[in-house]
């Protein structure tokens, strides 16, 4: 570029003009044209391009402040999204977490030392349903109950021993004892078959039929035993011993029969045993028994009709 063209303001090669111009032909200010294309310098073509760069400038300014700010949010990292962490078969959650559905899940476990506890503000239920979503076992624990359904229900003890069994069958426990406290004791409304029954040490037991009767059967013997203390049976009405085909046996050293009606002594008794209080034990043509002096008949008078009625 010469002097005279820098001093009329003429700029020639890549920046205005073309360079096959000669530099001595004047150049028409009039006519000039610049190197940018009108649309990028007048007219509403221009500022709808500028408004349109500023629009998305914002807009990719707020998507990097919105992923910033929910990674901050949400904690996310390799390894998984804050308390949540992908680990090798599963996830790993640390603190509380809150299922607003149903939880689908194949195995449900604690950290090593660590306690698991599930908590609801209703009821807690899980089921055990088959591919075909029909449910099979249900498991629903309420405020006031805990309610199963299902063919069997099973309960272990830490070495896999069964301590409970409930079918529609039987209902069995597998204890050494099966302690029944309370003041009611234990009401059953048909049977109870079992092979031994026995109080807690420093307790009575009781055998008790408020308004039916009480039966004790059994295909061989029925055996009681007290080994330090007695054995009481009372009823309202009589008690009935009965052996169909063998004896009733009492074994014992002494055998005291309380409350027995004493029959009128028909002879004169002896001089010699008259202070000793020695009776004999007669029964009635009943059954019934009653006492009668040692040397008198047993036999009871005619006239005393209330003592073998």
């Amino acid at each position: 570029m010469s002097v005279a063209d820098a001093r009329a303001g003429v700029m020639r090669g890549w920046e205005c003009t073309p360079t096959d111009v000669p530099e001595n032909v004047p150049v028409d200010h009039k006519n000039n044209k610049t190197c940018m294309p009108a649309t990028f310098i007048k007219g509403w073509r221009r500022n709808t391009l500028y408004g349109i760069l500023i629009f998305l400038m914002i807009l990719i300014f707020l998507n990097v402040a919105l992923t910033l700010w929910i990674v901050s949010a949400l904690k996310l990292s390799m390894n998984g999204i804050g308390p949540i962490k992908i680990v090798k078969g599963g996830i790993q959650l640390e603190g509380h977490s809150w299922v607003t559905d149903n939880l689908v899940a194949s195995t449900i476990t604690s950290q090593p030392a660590h306690p698991i506890s599930f908590q609801s503000h209703r009821n807690f239920s899980v089921q055990v349903s088959d591919h075909h979503g029909v449910p099979h076992s249900k498991l629903l624990i309420k405020r006031d109950n805990i309610e199963f359904s299902g063919q069997v229900f099973h309960v272990r003890d830490s070495r896999g021993m069964n301590v409970f069994h409930a079918s529609r069958d039987e209902v069995r426990v597998f204890a050494d004892t099966f302690a029944v406290d309370g003041v009611g004791g234990l009401v059953v409304k048909n049977a109870v078959q079992v092979p031994f029954v026995r109080a807690p040490p420093g307790f009575d037991l009781q055998l008790e039929s408020l308004t039916r009767r009480l039966d004790l059967r059994a295909p061989q013997s029925i055996h009681f035993e007290s080994r330090a203390g007695g054995i009481d049976l009372t009823s309202q009405n009589d008690i009935k011993l009965n052996s169909i085909v063998g004896a009733i046996k009492i074994d014992s050293p002494n055998i005291v029969i309380n409350n027995l009606k004493e029959a009128s002594i028909t002879d004169k008794p002896q001089k010699g045993i008259r202070g000793i209080k020695v009776y004999q034990l007669c029964a009635c043509a009943t059954g019934k028994l009653f006492l009668a002096a040692p040397d008198a008949p047993c036999a009871a008078n005619d006239d005393d009709t209330d003592l073998c009625r």
